[in-house]
């Protein structure tokens, strides 16, 4: 049964529908030293052109100069992450069990959407994320040049779905979008799905009364 007031359940998508683990994605590439680690999250997925880009205003070049900075070694390693690989595609796989729990709110008569601060890539990539095909709208950060959690990018995305803020619920990894959210009228639940067992997010929905049946 659908819950008497929300109707709409928002997404984000790194760590809600993909994995997104930076610690993981450099254990892959094989830096393993750990003043490597800190070397490479710093010069590359802390940067300010890393939420440039996911704001779009600027374009996958701009991370050549910090790719650039970075020793021999540890550039190649960058290099092949950055331009040799769509980076959501080969490094944030789908997790299962959102997609499990998704397919269940919708028989239930839920609308899925997405809102997610992502770069330009997503329009390639988005096709091998099967749990999309549930989704009755995609809000992407960098279509509009907004980041959450600004306040302007919850209320695009309300404008263009034509969508009333009471009547959705918003699942993000980051207390701060999840704060942001309610300053704008929609409530919403904080849920790392990479760290969180997916009963965490079933008992947190059943607290906003939304009783999503599992399968």
């Amino acid at each position: 049964m659908l819950n008497d007031k929300i109707k709409n359940l928002v997404f984000d998508m790194g760590n809600v529908l993909l994995s997104f683990d930076t610690e993981s994605v450099m254990t892959r590439l094989g830096i393993r030293k750990e003043e490597e680690r800190r070397l490479f999250s710093r010069t590359i997925f802390e940067s300010d052109v890393w939420q440039a880009y996911d704001r779009g205003t600027v374009e996958k070049d701009a991370f050549r100069p910090l790719v650039e900075s970075l020793p021999a070694h540890l550039r190649d390693l960058a290099k092949e992450m950055l331009f040799d690989h769509i980076f959501a595609a080969t490094y944030m796989p789908p997790i299962p069990q959102m997609e499990t729990l998704i397919a269940s709110a919708c028989k239930q008569g839920y609308s899925m959407y997405l809102l997610s601060n992502a770069g330009q890539d997503f329009h390639i990539y988005y096709k091998g994320i099967p749990v999309l095909r549930y989704f009755s709208g995609l809000f992407l950060s960098s279509d509009y040049k907004l980041l959450k959690p600004e306040p302007e990018i919850y209320e695009r995305f309300f404008e263009k779905f034509s969508l009333n803020p009471k009547t959705c619920l918003f699942i993000d990894d980051l207390p701060a979008n999840i704060e942001g959210a309610k300053r704008c009228g929609m409530d919403g639940i904080v849920f790392n799905a990479a760290k969180e067992d997916i009963s965490v997010l079933y008992e947190k929905l059943k607290e906003k009364g939304i009783f999503i049946e599992r399968e």
